[in-house]
């Protein structure tokens, strides 16, 4: 495997003079899924943020298949195929399922959908169902997946899934990785996933890295969950 993210001592929060990321490094390999975990307030959502240059940084270096990407705004590095999932699930609330669907697609192939409705359940609603229900009424794991959908519009190598699971029932959480399975599976993409859920995150990753108060504690290939929490917790 090559490597196509690599990140060497970033410093960074939302203010200028916070740092709420500490001297972070990491390396991606293509294909691979890393995963970050930790508790909330750890910096898990901060550091996917930083790579996709959504809050500033004051020092660090971060590469994309060997290219310096620290300066590109979030919208350039969409162009060059990274893309990343909020927490939350975040769509446009107030137009239709179909419109949110139009926008992320825009100026892409129409077989971007075809391959996405292979392994999004929603979306193999007939159109005039997804023209009609807006954003706003989808439950919880609806809006997942039309985010998820999003998010892979725009045919990206590495993608950002930060916390994918949270606040969903236990049936739409198993849902969820099996559209993340099919997505290593059919599409081939690097995934970074930052997750509450360690039991999820080690089966699904290929490796997966320990955030604490704004530093990685590197487990490479560590599938002891019962390790993983004894650091976490600090028991």
């Amino acid at each position: 495997m090559s490597e196509i993210l690599k990140i060497a001592d970033l410093w960074g929060g939302y203010k200028k003079d916070v740092d709420i990321l500490q001297g972070i490094s990491l390396e991606v390999q293509q294909g691979e899924a890393v995963g970050i975990i930790g508790l909330n307030g750890s910096g898990k959502s901060t550091l996917g943020k930083a790579i996709m240059n959504m809050i500033p940084f004051r020092r660090g270096l971060i590469t994309f298949e060997g290219e310096d990407i620290t300066k590109l705004s979030t919208s350039q590095l969409s162009h060059r195929g990274l893309s990343i999932m909020q927490q939350g699930g975040r769509v446009f609330k107030t137009i239709s399922m179909w419109d949110n669907l139009q926008l992320a697609l825009y100026k892409q192939p129409k077989e971007t959908l075809d391959r996405l409705k292979e392994i999004i359940p929603m979306l193999q609603q007939p159109q005039r169902l997804l023209q009609h229900n807006m954003a706003d009424k989808l439950s919880g794991g609806q809006k997942h997946q039309l985010s998820l959908a999003m998010t892979l519009a725009t045919n990206p190598r590495l993608v950002i899934l930060d916390e994918p699971s949270a606040g969903l029932s236990p049936k739409a959480v198993e849902e969820m990785y099996t559209m993340l399975q099919a997505i290593r599976d059919t599409f081939g993409i690097t995934i970074i996933l930052i997750e509450q859920n360690i039991a999820k995150a080690v089966n699904f990753c290929d490796r997966c890295a320990i955030m604490q108060t704004g530093q990685l504690n590197k487990l490479s290939g560590n599938r002891d969950i019962q390790e993983i929490e004894k650091i976490m917790f600090n028991k």
